[in-house]
């Protein structure tokens, strides 16, 4: 049996669902326990998180939270993350693992070399929500669940670097949380995100954008719902610095596809100002029933994938880890010297 500990930076809905779920597991009987850090240096999720007390301790400071950890999960927020990175390199001990949950991968691997050590590994980290939830986009912790990721899939994208030992804890890791772990390169899962990220960024800006602009914004504005606030609710939940840097971490890739959107809203356009029925009804019956066969995939989670794509499990976290400062650290040894 493992003991460790998991600091958790980012007290979000997806970082207290993690801690939540380590919780349930040990509760329940699992194989490790979990000491839980958890450090926001956001109010409105820093305080909601105090008072799930699921974690054993709410820091003030990341390099406080993070001085134990023998693992971190970095789920900062997008415009914080290269500063976080920085802050906590000297507080990081030898061995650490870091999960790093961000839309975009392939910073995040740039940032740790440049401040991160050779002693700790970073593989990024994805979790897909438990479809149950899908269509919820709440993101305080008050809403987290321990099933937040129960039977979904987790992406794995560690670095050509990446050492083995690593791999291995993240595996596990995804599975206690109920997770099914995939493996994905870091620079293949950037551009998929373009699609199932950025886009509806894009779209929820420029909906928004458009109203502002229109010449009966200012009656309009009174008449809104929850279709309008749901669909623009990016300007609320996101930082324009992290969209902007996200954007353009992407950009050749997030040109494409708005080309992409573009084209088929010109071609929709057309069809409206002719008026041309059937083409609407079946622009629109074509999405209903591609959307049909996604949604109810998405609930199965069955993709027809081959065995080969998913993450390979096959032992415990102690039968995994050999000869190297995790392991010590996990299971045994000397901990003088460590940092």
């Amino acid at each position: 049996m493992a003991q460790l500990t998991v600091a958790v930076l980012g007290l979000d809905r997806l970082g207290a669902s993690i801690a939540l779920r380590l919780r349930t597991y040990a509760e329940k009987g699992g194989q490790h326990r979990f000491d839980l850090i958890g450090y926001d240096s956001r109010d409105d999720f820093e305080k909601p998180a105090r008072k799930l007390k699921v974690f054993d301790k709410v820091e003030r400071h990341a390099e406080s939270a993070v001085e134990s950890a023998d693992l971190v999960v970095m789920n900062l927020p997008y415009e914080d993350l290269r500063a976080g990175y920085e802050i906590v390199s000297t507080s990081l001990r030898d061995g650490v693992v870091i999960l790093d949950t961000a839309v975009m991968k392939q910073p995040s691997f740039r940032w740790a070399e440049e401040f991160l050590s050779d002693e700790h590994h970073l593989i990024g980290f994805t979790p897909v929500v438990n479809a149950d939830y899908l269509l919820e986009h709440q993101l305080s912790p008050e809403q987290a669940a321990d099933d937040y990721f129960h039977r979904s899939a987790i992406y794995l994208t560690p670095s050509v670097d990446s050492i083995k030992e690593a791999i291995d804890l993240a595996v596990n890791f995804a599975l206690i949380l109920d997770g099914k772990p995939h493996f994905l390169d870091p620079a293949e899962h950037d551009s998929l995100t373009t699609i199932t990220e950025e886009i509806p960024q894009v779209l929820s800006i420029a909906a928004y954008s458009a109203a502002m602009k229109h010449q009966a914004w200012g009656d309009a504005q009174r008449l809104t719902n929850p279709p309008f606030a749901v669909l623009t609710r990016y300007l609320l939940t996101h930082h324009p610095d992290a969209l902007r840097d996200e954007w353009l971490e992407n950009s050749d890739s997030l040109a494409r596809a708005i080309d992409e959107l573009v084209a088929i809203l010109n071609d929709l356009r057309d069809r409206l100002a002719e008026k041309d029925e059937s083409a609407i009804e079946a622009f629109l019956i074509g999405a209903s029933d591609d959307y049909q066969e996604w949604i109810n995939k998405r609930h199965k989670g069955d993709w027809g994938e081959q065995p080969a794509s998913r993450a390979q499990y096959d032992g415990s976290i102690s039968g995994m880890l050999f000869g190297s400062a995790i392991s010590r650290r996990f299971f045994g040894g000397s901990k003088d010297g460590d940092k």
